[in-house]
């Protein structure tokens, strides 16, 4: 049994007949380590935690009856110290709760000139990363002051401090001149090209067409006209264009093949509320996190996290010519479908040979398709010194 099994836990299970040989070949199959012992006519097997619960379910997918036993290792032996002494099951919350509460900023003080309002300081000092409850590993007064100078139409000047769990915003306001601002009289949409092509029809029903039939444009080219007689306005409609588009797909005629064999522990963490509090280890492929639970069912607010590296084997297999050229086309075809989105396939003209690369699938196409894209727009006054 794996020393790391046992700080996470363990289970036993036991089975019987071809419960017994469908257990066996699936441990072997899925090399997962565990230990297989002989008890008379039932096979009885020690494995891992996290190993278990995806051995069972596929079990279960299988309709193999076994029997599992109690959780054992270092989880069961805290359930039952937690069982047998109340006391300790706080007193380690308390220890939990304090390396969670330790280096954080738990309140924040705003102090300016008073020409913002303070709910408004606090919404710009929260997007630029200070907030109650965050790490001070993770704040910097500097980026967190020049974040806010960003909103120049607020701030003159910030300075940031942090004293303890509190940090301090000392800001005064930007003095404002009597300039009056430019006013929006207008508001509207335009629809313009979204990619090169030759106009086949133009249905506006709201707005002014640009472009005729037979007109060749060309990407952001204005098609349907927002501005009108009666002022700005949103223009809708569907302009259909004849497009061109030539597409190739590449499929090399070997390829590698990547298999996960094995894993092996190379970390191990705590978290406390989604917080990691420590960890140790590094070079993980994947991490399995396993929420600790009380008997009936209640969750305790902290997970152990055990990271794995995978032991891989890669293989090179060898496709024949014809399967090299359908997956071509097969990649080929995705990448026409993915273009028209939504259009009607006119004429399609396709390539493809051998190269050093493998095989080289082209398409030449012309499809019929809605080029029309909205683009938003407004119409001001001028600026009033």
């Amino acid at each position: 049994m794996r020393l790391i099994d046992r700080l996470i836990g363990w289970y036993q299970i036991r089975a019987e007949g071809d419960a017994a040989k469908a257990l066996t070949d699936l441990l072997l199959f899925e090399s997962v380590p565990a230990e297989i012992v002989r008890e008379g006519p039932r096979t009885v097997v020690r494995i891992g935690r996290a190993d278990a619960k995806r051995v069972l379910r596929q079990l279960n997918e299988r309709n193999c009856t076994v029997e599992r036993g109690e959780l054992q290792g270092l989880p069961a032996y805290i359930l039952r110290c937690f069982r047998r002494a109340g006391v300790l099951s706080g007193v380690l919350l308390a220890f939990l709760f304090f390396l969670f509460a330790r280096g954080r900023v738990w309140s924040v003080e705003i102090e300016g000139d008073g020409s913002v309002d303070e709910d408004r300081i606090r919404a710009v000092v929260a997007a630029a990363g200070l907030r109650p409850g965050m790490a001070l590993r993770d704040l910097s007064a500097d980026e967190v002051a020049s974040s806010c100078l960003l909103h120049e139409e607020l701030f003159s000047s910030v300075n940031v401090s942090v004293s303890g769990v509190s940090a301090r915003v000392e800001w005064i306001g930007r003095k404002r001149g009597p300039s009056t601002p430019a006013s929006v009289i207008g508001e509207g949409v335009n629809l313009v090209a979204s990619c090169d092509g030759v106009i086949v029809s133009v249905q506006p029903t709201c707005g002014t067409a640009a472009v005729v039939p037979g007109q060749t444009v060309h990407k952001g080219d204005l098609l349907i006209s927002g501005v009108n007689k009666g002022g700005a306005v949103k223009a809708d409609g569907v302009v259909l264009a004849k497009v061109t588009g030539e597409f190739t797909a590449t499929a090399a005629q070997s390829v590698t093949v990547t298999q996960v064999t094995g894993r092996k522990p190379v970390s191990f963490g705590v978290k406390m509320f989604g917080e990691e509090l420590f960890s140790f280890g590094h070079g993980a492929d994947s991490v399995s996190e396993t929420e600790l639970t009380l008997p009936g069912g209640v969750v305790l607010p902290f997970s152990i996290c055990v990271g794995y590296a995978h032991e891989k084997t890669e293989t090179t297999v060898s496709r024949t010519e014809r399967e090299t050229a359908e997956a071509a086309f097969r990649r080929l075809g995705w990448m026409v479908r993915e273009a028209l989105a939504g259009g009607e396939l006119l004429k399609k003209e396709v390539l493809g040979a051998f190269g050093a690369g493998g095989y080289s699938a082209t398409a030449k196409t012309e499809y019929l398709i809605n080029i029309a894209e909205p683009l938003a727009f407004t119409v001001q006054n001028e600026y009033n010194k």
